[in-house]
């Protein structure tokens, strides 16, 4: 889907299938008779999530952020999470959209979780290669260390055949936090759900678009106290959370939605309790 542009830069929003996590996971302290009534549950329990990346193009460089969950995974795998590729892949978002793997000069993975890394390789005739043959895939230094070296309690979001094959063919930038990538391409690193998470912003004098990745996973977690069990550091979310969604609301940005299966992106203002809507994408 075509979004609005953002300065020299085409924005597109990518759907590149859904997969099911617990609602309880996903919503952490909130109790269900509450968050139910937004995002329904299966009779596991389970909630559906898009991976929606995004893509933006002006003209020189092509940018992918975030790569989806892949197609490598074993079939005991895809039931645990309900993995569901029959209507939206990368493949068929990027065609399209009038692209292929072949034109994305750059891939930013916020974090390299299996949700969001697993699309950077591909299984050809039993050898791994690189999906995007002419792009140089940016992670940040943090995020390196943590997923190649995860804790105890994040080891089993990070399956290191995803991505340690970038850094040995010599594809993988580590940038610092806070860092520009291109003109009008910068991240703002977070570190409460797992070190290193960087968003992305797209933006020039006017206009701003954030990739909200797992800080703010669904419109849901607009609310500051909804925020996930997988998160290491639920405290230091909150925390950056609050920081962001004021940061939000006083520069007018457009918030992108990774794992949203209704709401791709929207602008939001300051309410008496939490924060409201103001424009929507869906």
């Amino acid at each position: 889907m075509r979004l609005e542009n953002i300065g020299k830069w085409k924005v597109f929003a990518l759907e590149t299938g859904s997969f099911w996590l617990d609602g309880g996971a996903m919503m952490g302290s909130v109790p269900r008779v509450l968050w139910e009534k937004t995002n329904a549950p299966d009779s596991s329990n389970r909630i559906k999530l898009s991976m929606r990346c995004l893509l933006v193009d002006d003209g020189e460089n092509v940018i992918l952020i975030e790569t989806g969950i892949g197609d490598r995974n074993p079939e005991k795998f895809i039931e645990m999470f309900a993995i569901d590729h029959s209507l939206d892949t990368l493949s068929k978002a990027l065609s399209d959209n009038g692209y292929s793997f072949k034109d994305i000069t750059h891939v930013i993975i916020t974090h390299l979780h299996f949700d969001h890394s697993g699309g950077a390789l591909y299984n050809d005739e039993g050898i791994l290669k690189p999906r995007f043959p002419n792009a140089n895939y940016y992670v940040s230094e943090s995020n390196w260390e943590a997923a190649i070296n995860p804790s105890p309690r994040d080891q089993a979001s990070y399956i290191k055949t995803n991505y340690s094959l970038l850094k040995e063919e010599g594809l993988l930038t580590l940038v610092s936090e806070n860092t520009k990538i291109l003109d009008g391409v910068e991240t703002y690193t977070v570190n409460g759900h797992t070190r290193g998470q960087q968003l992305i912003k797209i933006f020039d004098s006017e206009e701003t678009i954030v990739f909200c990745s797992d800080l703010i996973p669904l419109k849901s977690h607009l609310k500051l106290p909804w925020i996930m069990g997988y998160d290491l550091n639920a405290e230091l979310t909150l925390k950056e959370k609050k920081i962001f969604l004021d940061k939000a609301c006083d520069s007018n940005w457009l918030l992108f939605f990774y794992h949203d299966p209704e709401s791709i992106a929207v602008r939001i203002r300051k309410s008496d309790k939490y924060y409201e809507v103001i424009n929507e994408y869906k």
